[in-house]
């Protein structure tokens, strides 16, 4: 019974893991194991790519005067393409800034080539990305 017991459990602990290692990841989150640990490690590391890489002189004309705040909501393909961006911001020129950014993204690891599971598209990664402009001059 014991053995029965033991084997059952590593056979779940075996397709749990099999099942996490299915899903694209990133380069500093690939040995994370859980699969909610994995999927908050890669927000934070896009996130972090955002904040670093989003052009904020290109678009303060466009910003306000303080924070400005892009919301961004996306999918993340079996290959490692980032999918479905759906971005809400202050104006068009914020949001196609935030779009470019995440599609620059360089460090998408794909999910296993022997997975057979389609992208599922109920599953959504969020980020936030967040800057201030201190002052806001337009001449007219």
């Amino acid at each position: 019974m014991k053995k029965y017991i033991l084997t059952t459990i590593m056979i779940i602990f075996i397709g749990f893991f099999a099942y996490s290692q299915k899903k694209p990841t990133t380069v500093k989150c690939k040995n994370k194991n859980i699969e909610r640990v994995r999927k908050h490690c890669v927000c934070k590391d896009i996130e972090q790519y955002a904040k670093n890489n989003y052009n904020v002189r290109s678009v303060s004309s466009y910003a306000q005067s303080g924070f400005n705040r892009i919301y961004t909501r996306f999918n993340i393909s079996n290959d490692g393409q980032i999918k479905n961006i759906q971005v809400k911001g202050g104006s068009p020129e914020l949001e196609k800034e935030a779009i470019r950014t995440l599609m620059s993204f360089p460090d998408i690891i794909p999910a296993n080539p022997q997975s057979k599971t389609i992208l599922n598209s109920q599953e959504f990664y969020t980020i936030l990305i967040q800057f201030e402009v201190k002052n806001t001059i337009t001449n007219l």
